[in-house]
């Protein structure tokens, strides 16, 4: 089970900067661990870390980086990441994450867009950077200086004569970074953040999620995201959590493993993959430990539904949910890494409801949080016993919500971006004069304020019958009907049905496919399997019973191939290019409907 409560978020008021809730903390916890690397390469205490900020600080300025210049980072989630941020931002430059993934035009344009002035590359990047041209000012990590390069030696020659006393520390007001959208409905837009900003949604989120300093996180998603600048980097900075961080976001499941994190943040997809895993391990069971923790997970699910639904719980069921909780499921989420969890937030996609429900009867609370990047990360939250499944919680702390005359979400609060980069027009269509962000998705608020996402207002489906249908509900209905459908996009505007292309839980498939002595080399034998195809099958009848007659799949495709974030199906974040997929398949897909 996870770890007894300690001491839990005393908030502070949120209206500084970054650099003063990273004096605060060093001050605190000098000594303690600040940030590590997942392969042990390199770790920092506070009191080390605040050394190394100063000494970048200081080179950067003798480098001539001054306030208000924006650099663009590129490298991969590690300890240096931290060093080079935080002493950025302490001469008030912005810097702003690039994601590794991104293609050498994707780059050009977020350079030239933001007007940087200077650059940071770890070494294994800079192919990536080739042929682009880059602003004069330009450092490399790792190894000696490149040619038209400065390295960390040079780097700090240039600091040795800089007095960092003497440069004004950023105020309140200023820019903190900027955070290029994904660019699923068109180019990216910077949003601009500042640190009023930023400090008013490391608060709401750490009000909510009530871990103590001293929590391991982990620290694995791409800076270039919201979600890991406040929850893996901004909190831990305000907080003093002990982040790990994890260079190969592909490993991820094995680094929680090894980690053992306190608190854990993510998309559905990492918790999907994490859940599969359950099975696998069920099936390595002799039958009779296989018996009892069937049936203590189907009480454990009777008791989290009965909590939902405010009904009592049974005493037999809840004893036999006790004894499952404490004693049959805890060899599994040791051998995940997830015992010591407090909470589990899920955000960033669509998450399904039996997810969650899966996550609450095995002792491990999970949450779902709504928030954009317009908005700074802020949204919704839910403390760990107030977690309503299916929902994404209620307003945050410091946050208003409402649902517009036509089903849109509005947010609004101190943590909403200061704008989009000299997209003024753009600005003032996202942010009313009344100071609302118009999101873009439908939801509904039931009595308790609790909110449900639909969908997007550009992705609803109307189908050639006339019926207004949401890919999102259809799509969580079927992935969480079987662990062997790990993504899956639903089509049908302006068709007489919704049809789907699914890809495989790979992992999950090829140990269920050993199971039953079928003999597959890759995926392309996997989907041609019979037996898989009927299990697929399987699973979008069970999905489709809980949808309505217009909203079910008549017919799919599994596809002999995995899309992986950064790819041209998902964003760096993993989110569907709805429209890319659609243009790559459509050959497939008009097959569908032949």
């Amino acid at each position: 089970m996870p770890a007894a409560p300690g001491p839990q978020y005393r908030p502070l008021p949120p209206t500084g900067t970054l650099t003063e809730a990273f004096e605060r903390t060093v001050a605190a916890r000098p000594s303690r661990i600040a940030v590590r690397s997942h392969d042990g390469r390199l770790s920092y205490t506070w009191a080390e870390l605040a050394a190394e900020v100063d000494r970048w600080a200081a080179g950067f300025h003798g480098l001539g980086l001054r306030h208000g210049d924006k650099v663009a980072l590129l490298m991969e989630n590690r300890p240096e990441f931290y060093a080079v941020d935080l002493a950025l931002v302490r001469i008030g430059a912005v810097p702003f994450s690039l994601y590794g993934t991104s293609s050498p035009e994707q780059i050009r344009f977020a350079l030239t867009d933001s007007g940087a002035r200077g650059v940071v590359v770890a070494r294994g990047f800079l192919p990536a950077v080739s042929g682009v041209d880059l602003p004069e000012l330009r450092v490399v990590l790792d190894g000696r200086e490149a040619e038209g390069w400065h390295d960390l030696t040079s780097l700090l020659s240039l600091g040795a004569q800089v007095d960092l006393a003497a440069v004004p520390k950023p105020a309140p007001d200023d820019l903190l970074t900027m955070i290029y959208t994904s660019g699923t409905t068109g180019p990216p837009k910077g949003a601009l953040i500042g640190h009023r900003n930023m400090m008013f949604a490391a608060d709401s989120t750490l009000r909510s999620v009530r871990v103590p300093s001293g929590t391991t996180i982990v620290s694995w998603l791409p800076a270039a995201h919201i979600g890991e600048r406040t929850g893996g980097y901004c909190m831990t900075v305000v907080q003093g959590f002990e982040a790990v961080t994890v260079a190969d976001p592909r490993a991820i499941t094995d680094a929680v493993r090894r980690i053992n994190p306190g608190y854990f943040y993510g998309p559905p997809r990492v918790f999907e993959k994490l859940r599969s895993t359950f099975d696998s391990w069920l099936l390595e069971l002799d039958d009779s430990e296989r018996m009892r923790v069937t049936a203590g997970l189907e009480a454990s699910v009777e008791q989290v539904r009965r909590e939902q639904a405010g009904d009592q719980v049974p005493a037999d069921v809840l004893s036999l949910s006790q004894e499952a909780r404490e004693v049959h499921f805890k060899p599994w989420r040791q051998r995940v890494g997830l015992d010591d969890l407090r909470i589990a937030v899920v955000a960033t996609a669509p998450n399904p409801g039996p997810l969650m429900e899966f996550y609450h009867a095995v002792g491990i609370p999970m949450g779902e949080v709504y928030g954009l990047t317009e908005s700074g990360a802020g949204g919704t939250s839910a403390t760990a016993d107030t977690i309503r499944i299916g929902t994404v919680g209620r307003a945050g702390a410091h946050m208003e919500l409402r649902i517009a005359d036509d089903g849109e979400i509005l947010l609004r609060g101190p943590t909403l971006m200061l704008g989009y980069h000299n997209r003024p027009e753009a600005t003032a269509a996202a942010i009313d004069d009344d100071g609302w962000l118009h999101t873009g998705d439908l939801g509904e608020l039931d009595a308790g304020g609790y909110l449900s996402v639909v969908g997007r207002k550009k992705e609803i489906m109307i189908s050639s019958s006339g019926k207004n249908i949401s890919p999102v509900a259809v799509e969580s209905a079927i992935i969480s009907a079987s662990p062997l459908v790990g993504q899956m996009m639903c089509v049908g505007d302006a068709r007489p049905y919704n049809a789907a292309l699914i890809v495989l839980d790979s992992e999950y498939a090829f140990d269920w496919a050993r199971q039953r002595g079928i003999a597959a080399a890759d995926l392309t034998d996997l989907v041609s399997a019979p037996e898989l195809v009927s299990a697929v099958q399987e699973a979008v009848d069970a999905g489709n019973s809980k949808l309505s007659r217009p909203e079910q799949i008549k017919r799919f495709l599994v596809l002999p191939t995995e899309w992986l974030p950064g790819s041209d199906e998902l964003t760096p974040t993993a989110k569907m290019r709805r429209a890319q997929i659609s243009r790559k398949y459509a050959g497939l897909i008009e097959g569908l409907y032949s």
